[in-house]
């Protein structure tokens, strides 16, 4: 299971949003079910911020949505986010993943 989140932040509110979102990745490192948790920066405009996810299944997604930090973090959206967040769950239809694949900027 995928999750793609987009999120629009108001200017003034992007630091406090990584800076919560570096908490939340640290958060889902243990998560059993949590297999990938990216944050991405759209290079065209800098106040949409991204955050691709790979769960195990849809148990795993939705102990995530639920769990205490990204709650936390999810009540500031109204603060800090010029729109709702849109988010996009998926299936794997195809693909691959390189072996021995290092993050790269």
């Amino acid at each position: 299971m995928y999750l793609l989140a987009m999120l629009d932040v108001h200017p003034q509110f992007r630091r406090e949003l990584l800076a919560g979102l570096d908490q939340l990745v640290a958060h889902s490192r243990t998560e059993p079910g949590t297999l990938q948790y990216e944050v991405l920066a759209d290079l065209e405009n800098e106040n949409r911020i991204i955050v691709f996810e790979r769960y195990t299944d849809a148990a795993a997604m939705q102990a995530h949505l639920e769990s205490a930090p990204l709650q936390a973090l999810a009540a500031k959206f109204a603060t800090y986010l010029a729109s709702p967040p849109a988010l996009v769950r998926m299936t794997r239809h195809d693909g691959f993943l390189r072996e021995g694949l290092a993050h790269t900027a």
